[in-house]
C-alpha cells in the first residue's frame, strides 16, 4: 500500500470517528452532524445491498438489464426507508451506532472462533504458516493462542460496550467505542507482537507489510 492510500485511509478514519462522536453529543436530534452521520451510515449498506441484488440476480442467469433492473429496486427500497423512518433514524442514532458496534465485534469474535474447533485450522496460524511454511510446534501453539486472543479481545469489546452504553452517559460510550476503537487495537497488535518476541525470541517474525499480504492472500481460505 502506498503511502498516498495510507493516509487517505487515515484522513478517512479521522473524519469518521469525529463524525460520529459529534452526532452522537450533541443534543440536537436534527442537527446537520446528525444527518450527515445517518446518511455516513445507511449509503454503505445501501450500496452493499444493490451490489448483493445485482451480483445475485445475475448468477440466477438473468441478464445485465434485469439485473440492474434489481439494483435499482433495491436501492429505491431503501431509499423509501430511509425516509419513511428519517425521524426515527435521528432521534435513535445511539442505538444505531450500539448495534454497528456490538454486531461489528460479535462477527469479527466468530472469524477468530470458527478456526479453532471443528479440525479447522486457526486463522493466525494459517497466515503465518503463508509465510513460514515449516514453523516449529512452538510456534504453531503461539499462533493458536494468539487467535484464541483477537477472539477475547473482541468478545470483551461487546461486552464493554454493552455495560457501558447502559450504565454510563452516550459520551462516555462514544468516547469507548469511537475514539478508543481504533487505539485499542494497534494496542493490541504491538502487545501481540511483544509477545511474540518474548516467547519467541530465536524466530524470524514477518513485518507488517508481510502479514497484511499474508492475510489479503489467504482470506478466502477462512
Amino acid at each position: 500500500m502506498s503511502a498516498f492510500k495510507i493516509a487517505l485511509t487515515v484522513v478517512v478514519i479521522i473524519a469518521y470517528v469525529a463524525l460520529s462522536h459529534a452526532a452522537l453529543v450533541i443534543e440536537d436530534a436534527f442537527s446537520i452532524w446528525r444527518q450527515l452521520a445517518v446518511l455516513m451510515l445507511i449509503v454503505p449498506i445501501a450500496a452493499f445491498l444493490c451490489w448483493s441484488a445485482i451480483v445475485t440476480t445475475k448468477q440466477l442467469g438473468c441478464g445485465k438489464v434485469l439485473a440492474w433492473c434489481a439494483g435499482l429496486v433495491v436501492a429505491a427500497g431503501c431509499a423509501w426507508i430511509t425516509f419513511g423512518f428519517w425521524h426515527t433514524l435521528l432521534t435513535q442514532l445511539d442505538w444505531i451506532y450500539l448495534i454497528q458496534h456490538v454486531t461489528a465485534n460479535t462477527m469479527l469474535c466468530w472469524f477468530f472462533m470458527q478456526t479453532l474447533y471443528g479440525g479447522r485450522t486457526p486463522i493466525i496460524t494459517t497466515i503465518a504458516r503463508s509465510i513460514h511454511p515449516d514453523m516449529p510446534e512452538g510456534v504453531v501453539r503461539y499462533t493458536r493462542h494468539v487467535t484464541i486472543a483477537w477472539a477475547i479481545f473482541f468478545a470483551l469489546q461487546v461486552l464493554v460496550s454493552l455495560v457501558i452504553f447502559a450504565a454510563a452517559s452516550i459520551e462516555t460510550w462514544s468516547v469507548f467505542a469511537n475514539i478508543l476503537n481504533w487505539p485499542m487495537i494497534i494496542a493490541m497488535f504491538a502487545a501481540e507482537y511483544a509477545c511474540r518476541k518474548h516467547f519467541n525470541p530465536d524466530f524470524r517474525h514477518a513485518s507488517i507489510r508481510e502479514s497484511v499480504s499474508a492475510y489479503l492472500n489467504n482470506r478466502n481460505k477462512v
